[in-house]
């Protein structure tokens, strides 16, 4: 499998309504290099809970049709959900929208959950190019947050060396300017209160 593969998709992704926003590494990518610089395991993808039968219709569609619950914000609530097709894998960040225009999901961590919510720019980023076709990501101020989200809550593991080098170049070359404490996500102690 070579990280090109994933172009044709991402293309497909951008033009997909209700929007999905593409997040991780193949962003980070987009938005520091506008091209692949890397081979990528998989194709991380932001969704809306309120949507995600939709999307999940619409992935359907394009070959994904079996999409299996890899992760829980808490029993019978999908937070990541995966699939394969040809190659490809992709995961879907599934996102609460308790506030209009912010996305927010729960991570389970011990001994509370918490709720994580992320920038208000997240899904407003205008559609970028890589390698000469559209993607729709969050912004470069999400994909920091949600990187600190993961780390300060140990909730995915360790951060690894490549999770370092990708936060110091959205510092450095996207948010040199951001002031520190608008670096962070708001994390809060969760409710039990979700969009459905």
């Amino acid at each position: 499998m070579t990280a090109p593969s994933y172009l044709p998709l991402i293309e497909q992704l951008a033009s997909l309504e209700p929007p999905v926003f593409v997040f991780g590494g193949i962003a980070e990518d987009a938005l520091l290099d506008g091209s692949i610089t890397r081979p990528h395991g998989d194709l991380d993808v932001l969704v809306a809970r309120t949507t995600l039968r939709q999307h999940l219709e619409q992935l359907g569609a394009l070959g994904f049709a079996e999409f299996d619950v890899l992760f829980e914000s808490s029993p019978g609530v999908p937070l990541v959900l995966g699939a394969r097709n040809a190659g490809l894998n992709v995961e879907l960040g599934v996102y609460d929208e308790l506030v209009p225009g912010i996305a927010s999901f729960v991570l389970p961590t011990h001994p509370n959950a918490v709720r994580v919510s992320l920038a208000a720019d997240t899904l407003t980023y205008p559609v970028a190019s890589m390698n000469g076709v559209p993607i729709r990501t969050i912004s470069p101020l999400a994909l920091y947050q949600l990187r600190q989200a993961f780390v300060s809550t140990g909730v995915f593991g360790p951060p690894r060396d490549k999770d370092r080098v990708a936060q110091a170049r959205l510092r450095k070359e996207l948010l040199r300017d951001a002031p520190e404490a608008d670096l962070s996500p708001m994390i809060d102690a969760a409710s039990t209160t979700t969009s459905r």
